[in-house]
């Protein structure tokens, strides 16, 4: 018997491993994935732009080189080791990184594994998982410098050089993991000082940091960010007013933060903000922002989902839907049963929700409307737990009924992932 339960952990993996093998072959090798309008596929044509001697502001320089480096050793196509890569990412690292950071962070592998089903039902995290683009890794960059951040942090005020070198690597490979880092960060720092448990000293140190890496992006790794930025990104107004309303926006911020910790006031909001979660008016006010920014999402991408039956919108979206229902249930029961293990999600969640919601706000000003889905598909991996707790809080009989719908929303979200690219291509022509 302690044999068994010794190869238990083994046979486990094992079977993680063969299932996201199975579902990334019968994705790429049987459906023909990626069809039109990727990520994967717009990177294969920056890089023949570039081998045919143009340039390119390219987000994820990391990725770029890795890649070129491989064909360099290989003397392999660009096309197969783009796909190589992606390939050895989601059957392999992906996985096995995403079941270690949840066993490190949460402290007990039967909840790693608990997290698992609630994330491969949900398009957002199927996406970001499969695609082969610089985010597919940088969002375990990401992941693995937060869980750094958070515990650095809470132990000793502020952040180790273990921290920096992660934060470095993020934002030399990928830019978007970089931003979303950075915001986790900086949230966490908020949260540390105004309880009197992190100082100037701390926020200087993240802020020489940020600087000295936007000093390597201008001078090596994205010396075109900035003309990209204002030429593809932002409209309506100059790059330079736009990021000055930012600035003084995080300014009013930082005042607003020494307010509370010079009145001693930051402690007893905090526990206020515990206490709110447990208001039926607070979780209704949660779930109606929700719909709220799912409308204003619709008014800009909505135009996408035109000739689709309501039924196959509910089998796409149904696993992100059943994992948002469930992260607002543990949410809630948090406010009722504190846990520790998941300080670190309720945290990077808020803090990811309030960065969506400013992306949300900007929607008229950018080019692009799918920043925000894009920032979800980074939250997905931090309130899975959340979504566990709240499930945990089920009769039986609920829990294994949600449970089994997971499989027919994984094949909702694989089809969304599939065919919802080619919808661009045809609505663009």
């Amino acid at each position: 018997m302690k044999q068994d339960s010794r190869l238990l952990p083994y046979l486990s993996l094992s079977a993680l491993l063969i299932l996201t093998a199975v579902l990334t072959g019968y994705a790429r090798f049987m459906l023909g994935y990626p069809i039109c309008g990727t990520d994967e596929q717009n990177y294969l044509e920056i890089f023949a732009w570039l081998d045919a001697g143009g340039v390119w502001p390219i987000s994820g320089p990391g990725y770029a080189g890795l890649i070129f480096e491989l064909r360099r050793w290989t003397g392999l196509e660009t096309r197969a080791l783009v796909i190589a890569v992606a390939v050895v990412n989601s059957t392999l690292i992906l996985p096995l990184g995403l079941w270690l950071w949840y066993r490190l962070s949460l402290g007990d592998a039967q909840w790693a594994w608990r997290c698992l089903p609630w994330l491969f039902a949900g398009s957002y995290f199927i996406g970001s998982w499969l695609e082969g683009r610089p985010q597919q890794f940088g969002m375990l960059l990401a992941a693995t410098g937060a869980w750094i951040a958070h515990r650095d942090l809470g132990k000793q005020g502020y952040c180790g050089m273990g921290f920096f070198l992660v934060w470095l690597a993020c934002f030399g490979y990928h830019a978007l993991s970089f931003v979303v880092l950075t915001a986790l960060v900086f949230g966490f720092w908020a949260r540390r000082f105004v309880q009197g448990h992190s100082d100037y000293p701390a926020l200087a140190a993240l802020l020489v940091g940020l600087a000295g890496c936007l000093v390597l992006g201008a001078l090596w790794w994205y010396p075109l960010i900035w003309l990209d930025i204002r030429i593809n990104h932002i409209r309506g107004a100059h790059v330079s007013g736009f990021f000055g309303a930012l600035a003084l926006g995080a300014a009013a911020i930082l005042w607003l933060l020494h307010r509370l910790r010079r009145g001693g006031t930051g402690s007893r909001w905090v526990h206020k903000l515990r206490v709110g979660l447990t208001l039926p008016w607070v979780h209704g006010l949660m779930a109606g922002g929700a719909i709220v920014a799912l409308i204003w999402q619709y008014v800009w991408l909505g135009h996408l989902y035109q000739g689709l039956e309501l039924g196959q919108i509910a089998w796409y979206q149904g696993g992100n839907i059943l994992l948002a229902v469930l992260f607002l249930l543990g949410l809630w029961r948090i406010g009722q049963e504190s846990r520790l293990e998941l300080e670190f999600f309720v945290e990077s969640c808020l803090i990811l929700m309030a960065f969506g919601a400013v992306f949300l706000a900007l929607a008229p000003w950018l080019r692009d409307q799918n920043w925000t889905l894009r920032i979800l598909s980074y939250w997905t991996w931090y309130a899975a737990p959340l979504a566990v707790w709240g499930w945990l809080g089920l009769p039986a009989h609920w829990r294994w009924g949600l449970l089994l719908l997971c499989p027919l929303f994984l094949a909702g979200g694989v089809q969304h992932v599939l065919y919802a690219p080619t919808w661009v291509c045809q609505t663009e022509g």
